[in-house]
């Protein structure tokens, strides 16, 4: 299962008319949302700006490397910053490129917020129960012998899928 769009959010907002040190910039805040509040608790843990001509000369190779001090916060987990940095990528590309209101004397701000995912009560029952179901699966299955003679992938019934 793949929580990271309900746990990672991104928003932006372009400023048209930025102060002079502001023009051709990309500025990131990153917040981590612990409680159903964003007012009260959702401050920026980390703030950083570059050129957006770095981010053009380098485009898909660019890497955020900025963000890898969240991989160490209990908070988050690799996956989640790995998928932020994928959708910041995509973000800042598609604002840069396709929409006509962007040029490069603008200011673009990028808002990362970050839900840890053992925070959401819901996850974590779906998370319970999926490991319970996985251990069951193996204390009942655990002695039975294997006949490597017979094991096969099995080819999936597409009928059962709905479309």
């Amino acid at each position: 299962m793949d929580f990271h769009g309900e746990t990672v959010s991104l928003n932006h907002e372009i400023d048209h008319n930025p102060k002079l040190e502001d023009a051709g910039r990309i500025k990131v805040y990153v917040s981590i949302l612990m409680s159903e509040d964003p007012i009260r608790d959702c401050r920026p843990i980390l703030a950083f700006s570059l050129p957006a001509r770095e981010f053009q000369d380098s485009l898909t190779g660019y890497g955020w490397e900025q963000l890898n001090c969240l991989e160490d916060d209990e908070r988050l987990n690799v996956s989640q910053v790995d998928f932020a940095r994928t959708e910041l990528s995509r973000l800042v590309t598609y604002v840069m490129f396709y929409p006509v209101n962007y040029s490069p004397y603008c200011a673009l701000s990028i808002y990362i917020t970050f839900k840890p995912w053992r925070s959401t009560p819901a996850m974590v029952e779906v998370y319970k129960s999926l490991m319970e179901e996985t251990t069951m699966k193996y204390e009942e299955y655990k002695h039975l012998p294997i006949d490597e003679s017979v094991m096969r992938i099995q080819e999936p019934n597409w009928n059962v899928f709905h479309f």
